[in-house]
């Protein structure tokens, strides 16, 4: 995505839908091993760490398309507030709580 700022929208739409699906990938490994945590606590933080990529890269594939195609999206003050916001807590706060559980149960 970085490179579509200096080559332009085409190129973001594609680093984007890169970043999409790799991140959705991320979200599918996440929730499989959500079924497996030993607590309750930890198949929680796990499955909602995993469900916030799933909505919030399509936060980001819109936005991208839009600058691409004219489809609406959020203005960017508005990405920041849902994607960013979104991924810092949901998923990366969720995820490194999960993770933290997970290693205690199992170390």
């Amino acid at each position: 995505m970085l490179l579509g700022f200096f080559l332009g929208d085409p190129v973001e739409l594609l680093g984007a839908a890169v970043l999409t699906v790799g991140m959705w990938l991320v979200g599918w490994a996440l929730w499989r091993r959500s079924r497996e945590a030993a607590d309750r606590v930890g198949r929680v933080l796990l499955t909602v760490s995993a469900s916030v990529l799933a909505v919030t890269m399509l936060l980001a594939l819109s936005w991208a398309l839009g600058h691409v195609v004219g489809t609406p999206n959020l203005p960017l003050e508005w990405m920041v507030a849902t994607h960013g916001l979104a991924n810092a807590v949901g998923f990366a706060l969720c995820g490194l709580l999960a993770w933290q559980r997970v290693k205690e149960k199992v170390g």
